[in-house]
């Protein structure tokens, strides 16, 4: 698992714009730059794969976002988003690549449907039933907080 190593290869954040042709947002690099000890903390509580949640599987990221997401696109479904993490049940976690929006919004697949907005053929990304973190520490740091509950 990537946490056994000591510190986090930017260049493959790198790879990611270059292979999905895009920039992405200073606040997410950044993250995985300052916040390690945070995604360290929660890769071994979670004990998952490198992709759960908040990817440090930088391939997988590339891989899901291109191939089974079909991201990014500039219209439609998921417009101007990226999938940062999955659960492995189909709930799916995305950031903007808007560098001014720092949320995090995590789709539940069992309502994913209902959240669609029919004209612009986008999710309802306000809408109260989406799941939605301020930043991306918030984020983890309600993940690690279920992950707790869970496991007592």
């Amino acid at each position: 698992m990537w946490f056994k190593k000591n510190d986090i290869d930017i260049k493959q954040i790198e790879r990611v714009e270059q292979k999905l042709n895009i920039q992405l947002p200073s606040f997410f690099v950044d993250f995985y730059i300052k916040k390690e000890k945070l995604i360290r903390k929660f890769k071994k509580l979670s004990n998952d794969e490198d992709y759960i949640t908040l990817t440090t599987d930088f391939n997988w990221m590339i891989e899901f976002n291109r191939d089974f997401h079909k991201l990014p696109r500039t219209e439609g479904l998921c417009k101007n988003k990226i999938c940062i993490g999955t659960d492995g049940c189909g709930n799916d976690s995305f950031i903007s690549l808007d560098g001014n929006d720092f949320r995090v919004f995590k789709i539940d697949h069992e309502i994913a449907n209902d959240l669609i907005d029919k004209e612009s053929g986008d999710f309802m990304w306000e809408d109260d039933r989406m799941g939605t973190y301020d930043s991306l520490e918030h984020y983890l740091e309600e993940e690690i907080k279920s992950l707790k509950e869970f496991r007592n």
